[in-house]
């Protein structure tokens, strides 16, 4: 009886661990985009979802850049983009503007998705609480130019959207070229995190219990 009881306590302790610790997003550091930039303007050719933020024109064609940004670069670095505790994350591409050269986005051993991808290429990845380990790189030389570390590379940058739903952000990349135009299109992808699923062990041990706790009562009804 008393081992029955401890593997329950067990099993309702695991089975309750991702609704106590919902996985969240949030930022540090950084500036205000208006106050560091000039409010340049995006034409990728993609736009952001269900109609939640108003960040380029969807048609392609230059529209400035009205998104409430929070950005980062050499002199306002990270920690930047954070997760309170272990998640699941996904990341998909959104798009780039048409003349931008080529660069990746990496955030996990082996993971990337470039700004030659199709929309809507991504990857998912487990990660650990704190401060998420990912890069913007120059896929020509093969170097980081940005990342939420704090690294810039001379005027590189990049910026998030506010966070939808503690869980959704966009990131975008702007790189170091002329004119330091600041319209952080050369490379947008979307960040989303979710609880990590439970261990089918962990599902099946709460299953069997609760199927030897429906027998026990079964047995002592007839008695």
């Amino acid at each position: 009886m008393r081992i029955l009881k401890t593997l329950a306590a067990s099993a309702a302790l695991a089975l309750s661990a991702g609704a106590l610790h919902a996985a969240t997003l949030s930022f540090a550091g950084g500036t205000g985009y208006a106050a560091a930039f000039n409010g340049g303007v995006g034409n990728y050719d993609n736009t952001c979802e269900d109609g939640n933020t108003s960040c380029y024109n969807p048609s392609g064609t230059a529209a400035t850049l009205t998104e409430d940004l929070t950005a980062f670069d050499a002199a306002n670095p990270g920690p930047g983009l954070l997760v309170n505790t272990a998640a699941r994350l996904t990341v998909t591409f959104l798009g780039k503007e048409a003349s931008a050269l080529s660069y990746a986005f990496s955030l996990g051993a082996g993971k990337e998705v470039t700004n030659k991808d199709t929309l809507g290429t991504g990857y998912t990845v487990d990660v650990e609480a704190g401060a998420l380990d990912f890069s913007f790189a120059s896929l020509a030389s093969g170097g980081t130019l940005a990342s939420n570390d704090g690294t810039f590379v001379q005027t590189a940058a990049l910026a998030f959207s506010k966070i939808y739903n503690g869980n959704t952000v966009y990131a975008y990349f702007d790189d170091s070229g002329a004119a330091d135009d600041r319209d952080f299109d050369d490379m947008v992808v979307k960040i989303e995190i979710a609880p990590i699923p439970l261990p089918a062990g962990v599902l099946l041990l709460g299953t069997a219990l609760g199927g030897l706790g429906l027998a026990r009562r079964r047995k002592a009804a007839k008695a």
